[in-house]
């Protein structure tokens, strides 16, 4: 099979397009024929050093769409390594059968953004219809899926990002802001989902109301963070922090049913062939990128 694979992590240039062979399902494992890979800002930092401890060479990639080479069903792949290939094989418990409703592209967009997204605003955040949510960076993957979460559950949704992406954000349904507008003091968010940090998280803090709970999974800038200890406390608020989504059958069942529905729109920003994964991560990490890249094998 053909497969994108790092030998050592660094640039975008480690990605390589190699002739690798046929991974061999074990005991409780399904082989599965991707035909669509969601690339995750987790494959950038993978690539970028993260993976520095692994056996190499390594397969990137976590989210796929195909099908079931021993059912012939269409099927979601998702938090199972390995993907950027023509084929991998999946614990059956991480392969969820799709609707004919849900494409290729939408079913690999909605893995580890939409499961983050869920994650973080409803199991942990806990907002609900009425509430107000503010997405810092509202244009990544995970930002837009933020967006989509959010309104899917009634919530009403702002989001910053830079001044060229704040037409395409209003299009997701999110009141759109730049990153230093000084309404954001004046939310009141009830949760407010931030992955960015550096200069942004103070704005976070400023943008909570009384009770509010502010959301980070990390930070794509400095994880250096400051602000006004005085503010969180005045507010009475919360900051959480979050480790990898986990993705409970249910959750990700919910997920493709709203997809079906419609009522979960992933924007896809680009599809590219998977031999040019290498371009699809350079992509992400200069900000070009609204919403998602999928490669396509």
């Amino acid at each position: 099979m053909k497969a994108a694979v790092i030998h050592e992590t660094g640039g975008p240039e480690v990605l390589r397009y190699e002739e690798l062979p046929d991974p061999e399902p074990q005991q409780g494992e399904v082989l599965v024929r991707v035909s669509a890979v969601g690339v995750n800002r987790y494959d950038v930092n993978q690539r970028a050093g993260g993976a520095s401890g692994a056996p190499f060479p390594l397969i990137l990639g976590v989210d796929a769409a195909g099908i079931r080479e021993d059912s012939g069903d269409r099927v979601l792949v998702t938090g199972v390594p390995g993907c950027y290939a023509e084929l991998v094989a999946a614990p059956e418990d991480n392969v969820w059968r799709l609707p004919g409703e849900v494409d290729d592209a939408t079913a690999a967009a909605l893995g580890v953004p939409y499961r983050t997204a869920w994650w973080s605003l409803v199991d942990v955040g806990g907002l609900k219809s009425g509430q107000t949510l503010l997405v810092q960076g509202g244009s990544s993957a995970t930002g837009q899926a933020s967006i989509d979460v959010g309104r899917s559950v009634g919530a009403t949704v702002y989001a910053t990002g830079s001044e060229w992406k704040l037409e395409r954000l209003r299009a997701t349904g999110a009141e759109a802001l730049a990153y230093d507008d000084p309404r954001l003091s004046e939310l009141e968010a009830d949760v407010v989902f931030d992955p960015i940090g550096g200069d942004t998280f103070a704005r976070s803090v400023e943008a909570l109301r009384r009770d509010g709970r502010l959301v980070t999974p990390g930070a794509v800038t400095s994880p250096q963070v400051s602000f006004n200890v005085w503010t969180l406390i005045g507010k009475r608020a919360r900051i959480i922090g979050i480790g990898s989504a986990p993705a409970p059958r249910e959750t990700v069942e919910k997920l493709i049913e709203l997809a079906a529905r419609g009522e979960l729109r992933p924007v896809i920003d680009r599809e590219l062939p998977l031999s040019e994964a290498a371009e699809a991560h350079r992509a992400i990490e200069a900000r070009e990128v609204f919403g998602k890249v999928i490669l396509r094998p």
